[in-house]
């Protein structure tokens, strides 16, 4: 079966936790989950994505009305399987899937349902998470939102409620004081790897998620997935990395069952076309040894609303 889904051209708590913020100078948040250790998460690094109000690209992305932060990398193996650790001993939601054990995959279970255990594969660690579809993602998220632990995967920034998903309002959850998490939606994806506020000319986009015309050094078409941000030469005009190559990530556009993607992927057969910003997926959420995801978090009085003109 072909990985790739048909290209569309874009026209216009098992043990006490606490939650650690710390805005460094440059603008990374770091989460900091104090629970067990078989449970805690591994610090999400993220950067803050400003000029808010900013207009949108030729393609009609790119508008973000307030101030958000961006993983930094895609979530990997380590953080992924904190979660595992922290929510699937019974796994009745499917978060894990048995080629994580396999060629490509990260993670190991081990034990029978209801006492499941989850360990990161050798050197996988640091690789981004992948075989996971958007609902195991969405959990995520909401684990995240939640505090890690065994915090609750069914409510939190999104409500999943006999299998429908109810996505946030994301420019509500900016404006909150509470930190949330969520899946960026393709507008976040999009500016974050994008848009350039020092563009010369003028604030602006680039074709490829960093400044420049030509394509980053990525590992499009390599066959193995990299460490997250094994490229440092290849940030974004954000300062994120891996917006081009490793994964294929899913971004919020949820239309008709299908969900986005973006970013092209290590997989075999990709190309530097797939990392233009012009091109994008529609796809039924699905685990392919070339699908993860990054996340955004919203609120917690670091971001803000554009000022009305």
């Amino acid at each position: 079966m072909d990985l790739l889904p048909r290209r569309q051209w874009a026209v216009p708590s098992e043990t006490p936790k606490q939650i650690v913020i710390m805005t460094t100078k440059s603008k990374t948040l770091w989460l900091l989950l104090a629970a067990s250790a078989a449970t805690q998460a591994a610090p999400m690094a993220t950067v803050t994505v400003g000029k808010p109000g900013n207009a949108a690209d030729s393609t009609g992305y790119g508008a973000v009305a307030y101030e958000y932060k961006i993983g930094k990398y895609e979530v990997t193996n380590e953080q992924y399987c904190a979660f595992l650790n922290g929510v699937a001993k019974s796994d009745s939601y499917e978060l894990y899937d048995g080629r994580m054990g396999d060629q490509y995959g990260g993670i190991l279970r081990s034990g029978e349902s209801g006492s499941f255990t989850y360990s990161v594969k050798d050197s996988m660690g640091n690789k981004p998470v992948n075989f996971v579809n958007f609902d195991a993602c969405v959990r995520f998220c909401n684990w995240l939102s939640n505090g890690g632990g065994s915090g609750d995967t069914e409510k939190g920034s999104y409500t999943i409620k006999w299998g429908q998903v109810t996505p946030p309002n994301h420019a509500t959850l900016a404006a909150d004081k509470a930190v949330k998490w969520a899946i960026p939606t393709e507008n976040e994806w999009y500016k974050a790897a994008y848009f350039d506020a020092e563009k010369p000319g003028g604030p602006g986009y680039w074709s490829y998620a960093i400044k420049g015309g030509s394509a980053p050094e990525c590992n499009i078409n390599s066959d193995t997935p990299s460490e997250v941000g094994s490229f440092k030469s290849a940030a974004s005009p954000s300062g994120t990395f891996d917006q081009n190559g490793n994964m294929w990530e899913y971004n919020e556009n949820m239309t008709d069952g299908k969900v986005g993607l973006r970013g092209g992927s290590f997989f075999m057969h990709d190309n530097d076309s797939y990392l233009l910003s012009s091109t994008r997926y529609d796809v039924f959420g699905a685990k392919w040894p070339n699908y993860g995801f990054r996340v955004v978090a919203l609120g917690g009085g670091a971001a803000a609303p554009a000022p009305k003109k």
